[in-house]
């Protein structure tokens, strides 16, 4: 019988299925953390990647006269197709627009993006002209692979992960408590490995086991919903968006005449806020703009609420409220999918929030490393051949440069940003594409360093080199430096550039302190061996 008190078969059976899904998705896995642990600040970044977001709303913004002035300037601008407005907040003081083009091929969509900056009474037509934000969080469930393929990679990788989590749990449940305070950094590898992994990862146990449910649910939900659909509602997919959405469900006349007069977008978000003065406003749909059944949704959250998202269905040729799916009075179903949002995107709480979600996550990440590390020294045994040796460090070496070169090419990503004149139209093809680029000329260099020690001080000086150029990048090309920010209370561009200072100053710091160079030792014929099957 194990220490874990499971039966010698269930305890190999429950080992080995650990080992196997942990190895399997380990890269991809500490990619997704990896790129969702700066995710987590997507909205703070935005203000240090677009200069012209660094000043705060001061006016009124007039929606209507917006719109107008939008189709003015672009006439093939489709207002009776889905009309997205993303309204200004404090991190983000800019008014976006998201919609359709008039097509000119019946098969295609052409989509419509448009910003517009209130304080300098500028509307700029096209993407947005930064990208930190939107390639981060895009890449933490593996967008950037079409065809929509890379989310579902991502979600059973989660899936997988679920699994690792529960038999690693198992394996450990008995003896966690004598392992925990057993937890050193001395021994043998394997040793440290082994104690790394297990406490680390039990510490970080409901936060892995929160990810591992949500983002399976977020990444696999047709293959969850499709059989809910087919058994309970008869296949009726609009019976679950009625349930889901009910906004989403209301049937248009596509026949519906122009309009001739509609309730005013301003007034009408004005009683909203008037009515429910807690209630932050946040996104606002439009459907059929232009014709007489025309729709608005406003969408919004209340924070004395947990699941405080909420919204509002307004018809705009009588004000008259169809949907009311406000906080407090939605359905079970419908608090429990927007508590699930809240959870997995660290909304619920404050900055203090996040970052406690931040070092989870890279707690997370140490945790997949030990493992691969673990299961490479564990199969450093007389029973396995040299060739089968170097297949265990090659296949580890490859993982470790994937997982690791990820950092410097972020750093990277920050001053491409900055660097990279934001008025091309290509700007952010050429961010993506150096920052893309530069993540596989790192990982191809980590495979030339030999030993995971190389390859890990290689990584932490290349990473904190780059790191002290952010702010620095940002200081010549906005003129915003640190003590600037600091003095003029923008804060938020202030803490991005101290996080990357800080940074750079850690990673050095760790390489001068714990990677000086060993005296020279007589080597015995075990190490001797090694290192010449390593140079094989």
């Amino acid at each position: 019988m194990k220490l874990s008190g499971l039966p010698n078969r269930a305890f190999n059976i429950l080992f080995h299925t650990h080992t196997v899904s942990g190895i399997t998705i380990s890269f991809v896995l500490y990619v997704i953390f990896f790129a969702g642990a700066f995710t987590l600040f997507r909205e703070e970044f935005y203000q240090w990647e677009n200069p012209e977001a660094r000043h705060p709303i001061t006016k009124p913004v007039d929606y209507d006269a917006l719109l107008a002035n939008i189709k003015t300037k672009q006439p093939g601008f489709d207002v009776n197709d889905d009309v997205f407005i993303y309204l200004p907040t404090s991190h983000k003081p800019v008014v976006g627009f998201f919609g359709h083009q008039v097509p000119k091929n019946k098969m295609e969509e052409d989509h419509f993006h448009a910003q517009y900056y209130p304080e300098n009474n500028q509307l700029h037509i096209g993407e947005e002209p930064s990208t930190i934000g939107e390639t981060l969080y895009r890449l933490h469930f593996l967008d950037q692979i079409p065809f929509y393929i890379g989310r579902y990679i991502a979600g059973f990788v989660a899936l997988f992960f679920l699994f690792a989590v529960f038999t690693g749990v198992l394996i450990h449940w008995r003896n966690i408590v004598t392992k925990f305070y057993g937890f050193s950094f001395k021994g043998t590898l394997k040793q440290i490995w082994t104690s790394s992994h297990t406490t680390l990862g039990m510490l970080g146990l409901p936060f892995q086991l929160m990810y591992a449910i949500t983002g399976a649910y977020y990444m696999l939900s047709i293959l969850i919903l499709l059989p809910v659909v087919m058994v309970f509602f008869n296949g009726d997919q609009k019976k679950v968006f009625a349930l889901i959405r009910p906004a989403d469900a209301i049937v248009l006349n596509e026949k519906s005449p122009l309009a001739r007069n509609h309730v005013s977008i301003n007034r009408s978000l004005d009683e909203i806020r008037a009515k429910y003065p807690d209630f932050m406003l946040k996104r606002v749909n439009l459907k059929h703009y232009g014709r007489e059944d025309a729709l608005m949704t406003v969408y919004g959250k209340d924070p004395n609420y947990f699941s405080g998202d909420g919204m509002l269905a307004i018809q705009l040729k009588d004000g008259k409220k169809v949907v009311d799916m406000m906080p407090g009075n939605k359905t079970y179903v419908q608090s429990v999918l927007f508590g699930i949002a809240r959870v997995h995107f660290a909304t619920f709480g404050g900055v203090l929030l996040k970052f406690i979600y931040f070092f989870l996550a890279l707690i997370t990440c140490f945790v997949i490393i030990s493992g691969v590390l673990l299961w490479k020294e564990a199969r450093n045994k007389k029973n396995y051949t040299a060739r089968q040796k170097r297949f265990h460090h090659q296949v580890t070496m490859v993982y470790l440069a994937i997982c690791f070169g990820l950092f410097p090419a972020i750093a990277l990503l920050f001053i491409a940003e900055r660097v990279i004149p934001a008025g091309l139209i290509n700007h952010v093809q050429l961010v993506n594409t150096t920052f893309f680029l530069s993540w596989l000329v790192l990982t191809l260099a980590g495979l030339f360093w030999k030993t995971e020690a190389r390859l890990t001080r290689g990584y932490l000086v290349s990473g904190g080199v780059l790191s002290l150029f952010v702010p620095v990048a940002n200081g010549f090309c906005t003129d915003d430096w640190l003590w600037k920010t600091l003095s003029n209370g923008h804060y938020n561009l202030a803490a991005v550039d101290f996080f990357w200072l800080a940074t750079g100053i850690i990673c050095l710091t760790l390489v001068a302190r714990f990677w000086k160079k060993p005296d020279a030792k007589p080597q015995t014929p075990v190490t001797q061996n090694y290192k010449a099957m390593l140079k094989s």
